[in-house]
């Protein structure tokens, strides 16, 4: 068929360029019946890319950038065409050439649905080695994903790459799969005055005197996929230190950088980074791959941090630490980012997961490894408690919803794909590799990780590779049990059990059942897994005489399992640590006993084993598995409570409870009562600057903020006195700086009651920050006014980018939505503007796409659930928000049942404290 002459094809290209995915269909298959093409959301794995050659020239004043890119591929089947990703570029020019010949090309076609480059030919293509070579250009201003540009705080311009998970055909046309991997040869061109940085280190430096540019190359990479390619042009400064590998390969030089003046922000980074990537080398026992490594802070980025091999990049409010102005929580949470993105060299760069439906592999992985590497390098942290706290104890509570899914889930579309970096990845992969190494050993798990990156270096896996390598190690102590099946009972099935303990036939017997937890007990789910949501279970338990020394497994298969304790052992206490990835429920005078220890300070009980009672026995009451009354009385204890986590735990519970009995009777007692428990600690905690450890320091921005939210008068008094002596006297000698663990508190308190002009002045000194933890901490304060003509200032001003950046809007929407002053202003302006938050953010944002179930967390009225549906019916293309809109329902659904059931129960339990 000469395919040239075929009107109906022609007018069949045409079509596929014009409409979107509702032609799409038709297309497919006339263009399959037509071509004997199949188009798919995934590339052939018959043509595989060896190696790109790529320059790219970035116009820093036309907004634009062009590049050429050679691809040597090798192709494996015989066939008439061969496509590759692409997406918002022009191409100028595609050839394709064979052992230096240049193969006449019929057609190129960009299918944009799919987004990907069609390379249609006369005839079949046979086995063998190519080279694609694409002359292309496109927009560094039309998103801050890809190659794009970024407002630096003097109003010049840098240019950036952010291509995690499916951008970096935004910036070339690609191979844009993870199993893709391929060398690279990258040359940039920049400015004279400028830097240039890539994965790799610079080896060569050529001037265009002309152009005024000078052009960067940079070694050959290792095999790398497309996503961890990374560019950088910058006028920015840098501190260097060296990485002592400790004979584990070479010595390599680790470079921080910032804008000119942030310079001095950047110590911390550097310092964490050093010890954490020593760590790492330690821990894995496997050599750094790349010559060197730089972390940079971008201004304008949309996620806080992505691991580009070799060039981290990270948002400033990430990476920048200003000692004189941030606060502990400040630093962990950089500290955090950190220590994530550098376990990613090894894992997830070295050895990269197969498909995006394994990317808990990565991410799961680096959550879990920032852990041990901050504790190893900051014990004084206790970052295992804190565990709980930033990353378990919220994944529970999503997990315990219909709206959930499993951690390996199928996915195909790039909307699919970046939705699937949620909180499953990230919270329950690392929840479930806790739990993993919790059963097969500190050491055995190092172990069986160290075999598996030394054997899949610079490949790709599957989960089954990682269990494989652990597997041996497990074995030495169970030759009976399977951690394939174990472990597959909690990645392939979405939600977790609870076990419910009973009596047995005598006194020291107790009888273990297990059903799948949902927050509501009267949700029903179809059966649709092949475990039947049953799961294979690590016990671990403790009593008077200390914590048992092995596991008892409960297999999914099994009705019960039985404990038997000694004579003298008079309580249980299951889940040490709450390491198990599930919640315990007790008969009620084991409870009781329970209590009973939480209120006599029972050393038995670690600060993690207290978090865990109280964190399992709220959401027990809520499913309704207990009574109210048990889990509030189980909060009496906390008058002689005086660790963090524990309290921590307990201010997320009462803040919820605040913001379910919110305009009813019992919420000026439920005040009164938190302020009861909270007031013996908030007596020991001072306001003013004072030499405590980090963990004592985050003990007291708790208590502090407890007592302020709750309105302890003396906090309340003391947060407007300090607040209104800062602001009326800011710029002035005579201003006093607030100790900047306090700032939040006091900044956000302070405001509640604030006038226009008093809030006008706040708006002025954000606009004139340049710090950018402090920008933050403004940026919440300016949402804390229960003036609404106040909020509705604010929602205009923050629309403008002069104002504040995009990658912080939504942000602010969450902080405005928070005050309930402004849940009502947010829940029209999103809805009423939603076309232009398309517009700016796409549907393909998983940040937009989670903004609903945050702005619509209070609700608990039928009247909001038919006005989220009837604009969910109105606006029906969600992209990577599908599964949050499916997450905000479900939620408010659950809180209208709330309100009707529990709410009685619990106002009345607070009302007979009075």
């Amino acid at each position: 068929m000469n395919i040239l002459r075929n009107r109906n094809l022609l007018n069949i290209l045409k079509y596929h360029r014009a409409y979107h995915i509702r032609k799409f269909y038709c297309t497919n298959i006339i263009m399959e019946k037509e071509l004997n093409i199949k188009l798919s959301e995934r590339l052939s794995p018959l043509v595989r890319p060896v190696h790109y050659k790529l320059l790219l020239n970035p116009d820093f004043n036309a907004g634009i950038f062009k590049g050429n890119v050679k691809i040597n591929v090798v192709n494996k089947e015989e066939k008439h065409y061969i496509n590759l990703h692409i997406n918002f570029l022009k191409v100028a020019s595609v050839k394709v050439y064979n052992d230096g010949m240049e193969i006449p090309i019929l057609k190129y076609i960009e299918l944009i649905d799919l987004e990907q480059l069609l390379i249609l030919f006369d005839s079949n293509l046979t086995s063998g080695n190519y080279q694609i070579d694409i002359d292309f250009s496109g927009s560094l201003t039309r998103n801050i994903v890809g190659l794009y540009s970024s407002r630096l705080k003097d109003s010049r311009i840098m240019v950036a790459s952010k291509f995690q998970p499916t951008y970096a055909r935004q910036a070339f046309p690609c191979f844009d799969e993870p199993d893709f991997k391929a060398l690279y040869d990258i040359t940039l061109a920049k400015p004279e005055s400028y830097v240039a940085l890539s994965n790799m280190n610079e080896i060569s430096k050529i001037q265009d005197k002309e152009n005024k540019v000078e052009l960067v190359t940079f070694a050959t990479s290792v095999p790398m996929s497309t996503y961890l390619a990374c560019f950088v042009v910058c006028d920015f400064d840098f501190k260097e230190t060296e990485i002592n590998s400790n004979g584990i390969g070479k010595n390599f030089k680790l470079r921080s950088f910032a804008q000119r003046g942030q310079i001095h922000e950047i110590e911390f980074a550097q310092d964490i980074g050093k010890r954490a990537t020593e760590f790492y080398i330690k821990y894995y026992e496997v050599p750094f791959p790349l010559p060197k490594l730089d972390m940079i802070a971008i201004p304008d980025y949309v996620s806080g941090a992505t691991e580009h091999w070799g060039l981290i990049t990270y948002r400033e409010t990430s990476f920048l630490v200003d000692e004189s102005t941030a606060s502990s929580n400040n630093k962990i949470s950089v500290a955090n980012t950190i220590a994530h993105e550098l376990a990613h060299m090894w894992f997830g760069n070295l050895v990269t997961m197969k498909w995006w439906d394994e990317v808990w592999l990565n991410e799961g992985f680096a959550s879990y490894m920032q852990v041990k590497a901050l504790n190893a390098i900051e014990p004084s942290w206790t970052m295992l408690d804190q565990f709980l706290i930033k990353t378990l104890h919220s994944v529970l509570v999503t997990d315990a919803k219909l709206s959930s899914h499993p951690i390996v889930q199928t996915v195909n579309t790039p909307d699919q794909i970046t939705a699937i970096f949620d909180t499953i990845s990230y919270n329950k992969g690392s929840s479930i590799l806790r739990m993993l190494e919790g059963f097969i050993g500190e050491e055995n798990f190092r172990r069986g990780v160290s075999d598996y990156l030394k054997k899949y270096e610079f490949g790709n896996t599957v989960t089954q590779d990682l269990l494989s390598s652990l597997e041996p190690y497990f074995k030495k102590d169970n030759p009976n049990l399977n951690i394939t099946h174990i472990m597959d009972t909690w990645t392939r099935q979405m939600g977790y059990p609870v076990l419910t303990v009973s009596n047995g036939d005598d006194h020291n017997t107790y009888i273990i059942t297990q059903t799948r937890f949902l927050l509501d007990s009267e949700a029903v789910y179809k059966n649709d897994s092949v475990y039947g949501y049953r799961w294979f279970i690590p016990i671990t338990y403790k009593t008077n005489k200390g914590p048992n020394q092995s596991i008892v497994w409960f297999g999914n298969t099994e009705d019960n399992v039985q404990l038997k304790l000694n004579a003298d052992e008079d309580w249980l206490k299951i889940n040490n640590n709450q390491v198990g990835y599930y919640r315990v429920n007790y008969t009620e005078a084991m409870w009781e006993k329970l209590a009973n220890l939480l209120r006599n300070k029972s050393l038995q009980l670690t600060i993690s084993d207290r978090a865990h009672l109280l964190n399992d026995v709220f959401a027990l009451a809520e499913a309704r598995l207990v009574t109210y009354g048990l889990a509030l009385n189980l909060t009496t204890y906390l008058t002689v409570e005086e660790d963090y986590v524990p309290w921590e735990t307990a201010s997320h519970i009462f803040s919820s409870l605040r913001n379910k009995l919110l305009n009813t009777l019992a919420f000026d007692p439920l005040q009164k009562y938190i302020q009861h428990l909270v007031k013996p600690l908030y007596e020991k905690q001072t306001w003013e600057r004072t030499q405590i450890s980090v963990i004592e320091r985050l003990l007291r921005t708790t208590i502090l903020s407890i007592a302020t939210s709750f309105q302890l008068p003396d906090a309340e008094e003391k947060v407007r006195d300090m607040f209104l002596k800062w602001l009326n006297n800011y710029g002035t000698p005579s201003v006093i700086e607030i100790e900047p663990d306090l700032r939040n508190i006091v900044y956000y308190h302070g405001m509640k009651s604030a006038s226009q002009s008093e809030w006008d002045k706040l708006w002025e000194i954000y606009l004139k920050e340049e710090d950018v933890q402090e920008q933050a901490k403004l940026r919440n304060a300016l949402s804390a006014p229960r003036d609404t003509s106040i909020l509705r200032k604010y929602l205009i001003l923050a629309w403008d980018e002069k104002n504040i950046r995009s990658q912080d809007y939504l942000n602010v929407l969450h902080h405005i939505s928070a005050n309930p002053s402004g849940v009502a202003l947010v829940w029209d302006e999103v809805r009423t503007n939603w076309p232009r938050l398309v517009d700016r953010f796409t549907l393909n944002s998983r940040y937009l796409g989670g903004l609903v179930p945050s702005i619509t967390s209070s609700f608990n009225t039928k009247l909001k659930l038919d006005e989220m549906e009837d604009w969910f019916a109105k606006y029906p293309e969600a992209g990577a928000g599908e599964t949050a809109r499916a997450r905000a329902l479900e939620n408010v659904r659950n809180n209208i049942k709330w309100t009707s059931i529990h709410q009685p129960t619990v106002a009345a339990w607070i009302l007979s404290r009075e």
